[in-house]
């Protein structure tokens, strides 16, 4: 029990250590830092099928590999998270037809269908997995492409393609339960617990991914796009650079850093293709 209190000590003091840190620096902007804005569309995946059931959040993966040729065929560029990073810290130029492709929840069928497509077209990914459900199928094993998730072994396999970047979805706060939405604040908690929650969950996924691609990451995919304010002190604090939100509609990338917290995303689901949701901001 002692040793328990001592380390729920330790996490709550690093956070208001973080915090402090973030209260430091959260105004301060890279002398690179461009003056131009850009505009970044982004996409978002979750499940794939081949040949299989579709619904809202699993679509046939010739569907995806035609989204693919479309956005190639029509002039856009892939963006990465650490292109958007390297736009701040550089100056390095963002392209003007820019397009980022995600996927959300690690399903083992990115893996199977999703990934030699990557692969294929060269195409810059952040897949942001479900790292409590990483660790179990990594010691569970399952190979069901319709609901089974990554292993860590999968994953490191896909970085090191030096396509695909993973970013942090939660490590199990990918449910409604208890009151709370995802990784937002639960009903009746204070922002002292909540922070506290949080910052566990989140530092619990951000070493498993640490651990199993030697990358840490830097983007935060929200789980159900559920957004509590008091989240974002502690991610800035822990390194963390890039949010992504559900909500839909094209971003710009302006001069402020923080421009790339809470990124708008395209659900791509299987009654939309690339071109129904960018044709027109296309034309």
């Amino acid at each position: 029990m002692r040793r328990f209190l001592i380390q729920k000590a330790i996490s709550f003091i690093f956070v208001i250590m973080l915090i402090m840190l973030q209260m430091k620096t959260s105004n301060e902007i890279p002398a690179s830092a461009p003056v131009s804005e850009t505009k970044l569309a982004v996409l978002m995946y979750h499940g794939f099928t081949d040949g299989g059931k579709e619904s809202e959040y699993v679509i046939d993966v010739r569907e995806f590999e035609k989204d693919i040729v479309w956005l190639k065929e029509n002039g856009y560029e892939f963006v990465s998270v650490s292109d958007l990073i390297g736009h701040f810290e550089t100056g390095k130029k963002l392209p003007e037809k820019g397009v980022m492709i995600t996927f959300d929840d690690g399903y083992l069928n990115n893996y199977l269908y999703a990934f030699p497509i990557i692969k294929k077209y060269a195409v810059k990914v952040l897949i942001s997995p479900i790292a409590y459900w990483s660790d179990y199928q990594t010691k569970n094993p399952d190979p069901n492409p319709a609901y089974a998730n990554m292993t860590w072994s999968q994953i490191k396999e896909m970085t090191d393609s030096r396509l695909v970047e993973i970013g942090n979805h939660s490590y199990n706060m990918h449910s409604l339960s208890d009151g709370r939405m995802g990784s937002d604040k639960a009903d009746g908690e204070n922002s002292e617990e909540y922070r506290r929650v949080f910052f566990e969950d989140m530092k619990n996924a951000h070493l498993a991914i640490k651990n199993a691609t030697g990358i840490s990451p830097v983007a935060y995919a929200y789980p159900f796009g559920s957004i509590s304010e008091e989240s974002v002190s502690v991610l800035k604090c822990f390194g963390y650079r890039v949010t992504f939100s559900c909500r839909e509609g094209i971003n710009t990338i302006s001069s402020d850093p923080s421009c790339l917290f809470h990124l708008k995303r395209f659900n791509r689901n299987n009654n939309v293709s690339a071109f129904d949701i960018l044709g027109s901001v296309d034309n």
